[in-house]
């Protein structure tokens, strides 16, 4: 989440304007004549009664979400279903007036089609296992880690193995805290509602990047190529399982049989939202920038450490983070007139 702007406008300690932070950097984009000729100054009209075209767009939302749910069962091609499961926040924004509660619906939407994306690839279990990779991230890993890779490293300078221990519980807490992007864009649009459109887009841009990766590049984590392919000595474990089964009575040998895509190591998303809220923390001030890099070391160590993902893959994380940031100044006014657009549909 990019929490640009948690700054109250006029501050002493804001670095930033309230008009950056509602809005972002922005740059001439030879694009915007291309996709709109409209005139951005224009605002949508406002109405509480839902429009035709919001009715249609409501009544074609539900059979979409149907037919991506229902997928696997109606052999629904992979490309119709990410169409489908695209097109529904785009749908449900222009289907609601923007009011705090289209935010959530939209930001919800999101996730739903960002979980779609990513468990898309995982369909088909065996036609991806013949293009997973497993090697290369050891290679690199190896190389980051003068001979070994650093999880190897983690794991045996800071785990017993036979017992789950209390840093264990701890790291795997950490790990779960993926949630923190969104709870502090939950207290943003509670109290700053309208620096909440920028901070979406940098949060989705910085989600979405990630997925087209897991159809690319399908790549193990560390404790599957362990686990299952034998690498590493077999040495790697996937900790969080053992901390899981640990709190349920299951016994230690017992796999997670836990829905998703076990192949979407590269890049790690986890370190990819972090790393954007960051920045947007940054923006503030170097108090609330410090706060934020902390966390994001603490979710790079904890994803090592259990084994989810390599340092390649945090790294990646990073740069995607890193792109969506520097992207900003030259996207957003392109897609400042898309969001006009969808507003005057819904108006």
């Amino acid at each position: 989440m990019s929490v640009a702007l948690l700054g109250r406008e006029g501050k002493g300690w804001s670095r930033r304007s309230g008009e950056y932070r509602r809005r972002g950097p922005g740059r001439r984009n030879p694009l915007l004549r291309v996709l709109s000729g409209a005139p951005g100054n224009r605002r949508a009209r406002r109405s509480n009664t839902p429009t035709t075209s919001q009715w249609a767009l409501i009544a074609g939302l539900a059979p979409a979400v149907v037919l991506v749910v229902a997928r696997r069962r109606l052999h629904i091609p992979p490309a119709l279903t990410l169409a489908l499961a695209s097109a529904a926040p785009l749908a449900v924004a222009a289907a609601t007036p923007r009011r705090a509660w289209r935010y959530v619906a939209v930001g919800a939407t999101y996730m739903w089609t960002f979980t779609v994306t990513w468990t898309l690839p995982y369909d088909e279990p065996e036609k991806l296992r013949k293009r997973l990779r497993i090697q290369y991230p050891v290679t690199i890993d190896s190389l980051i880690g003068l001979g070994v890779p650093p999880t190897l490293r983690l794991q045996r300078a800071l785990r017993d193995p036979s017992r789950v221990t209390l840093l264990d519980r701890a790291v795997t807490l950490a790990y779960g805290s993926w949630f923190v992007p969104h709870v502090l864009f939950a207290w943003l649009m509670l109290r700053h509602e309208q620096y909440v459109p920028r901070a979406a887009g940098r949060l989705a841009a910085a989600y979405h990047l990630t997925t087209p990766f897991y159809y690319v590049v399908p790549t193990a984590p560390p404790w599957w190529a362990s686990e299952q392919a034998g690498l590493m000595g077999g040495e790697v474990q996937r900790v969080r399982r053992h901390v899981l089964n640990d709190l349920t009575g299951k016994p230690r040998q017992t796999e997670d049989q836990s829905a998703g895509n076990p192949w979407a190591s590269m890049p790690s998303d986890h370190v990819a939202s972090a790393a954007i809220t960051a920045m947007g923390l940054a923006e503030i001030g170097p108090i609330y920038g410090a706060i934020g890099w902390t966390y994001v070391a603490l979710a790079s160590f904890a994803v090592v450490y259990l084994g989810e993902h390599y340092v390649i893959d945090a790294l990646v994380g990073l740069a995607i983070a890193e792109a969506v940031h520097r992207g900003e100044g030259t996207l957003a006014p392109m897609i400042r007139r898309v969001v006009l657009q969808l507003d005057r549909l819904a108006a």
